[in-house]
């Protein structure tokens, strides 16, 4: 029986990076049941819940960082997709406890995708991007996937449970 989602509350752009940090850099790295260590930065918060600036521009965490730290009422003038951010956690579980581990085509920056179905009618699958950067395996972003759009995702080189040396 798939977990049913633990959703974060947030009320700030601060609160929300604040609560990234606690929960994925300082257990940085994240070591999952199929034997994979996922290393998580800071930097990573932007991906993690698609954070944009003014105008919907891409940032440069080292110049942002302090920003967001301070935007402790709302989230200024950034944006970000929330149910991403409302997701965190199951973004977490999904590193640690994925229930596949999938290389396929679809990944272009990324080396592979740790895939976990959740109790959620509107998005019930949690699909996080890692990549390898030399011999680290580092986080990429995470998104919820409706259950028409996993086909896609499951579709190549199963990593997890089937191989789970190869997800080393």
């Amino acid at each position: 029986m798939p977990l049913k989602i633990e959703y974060l509350q947030y009320e700030s752009l601060a609160q929300l990076y604040d609560r990234y940090v606690r929960e994925f850099v300082m257990h940085s790295p994240i070591v999952s049941v199929c034997g994979s260590e996922i290393h998580c930065y800071e930097h990573h918060f932007v991906h993690m819940v698609k954070l944009l600036g003014p105008e919907q521009s891409r940032l440069y965490f080292p110049d942002e960082k302090p920003k967001i730290m301070e935007t402790t009422a709302g989230f200024g003038n950034y944006i970000h997709e929330e149910r991403r951010a409302a997701r965190l956690l199951a973004s977490l579980d999904c590193l640690r406890s994925p229930d596949k581990v999938v290389r396929t085509e679809k990944l272009v920056t990324a080396d592979r995708a740790f895939i976990k179905q959740f109790d959620c009618s509107q998005y019930p699958y949690m699909v996080v991007l890692v990549r390898a950067e030399g011999d680290l395996l580092t986080l990429c972003t995470g998104q919820p996937i409706r259950r028409r759009q996993i086909a896609s995702w499951l579709d190549g080189e199963l990593l997890f449970p089937r191989n789970s040396s190869a997800a080393r």
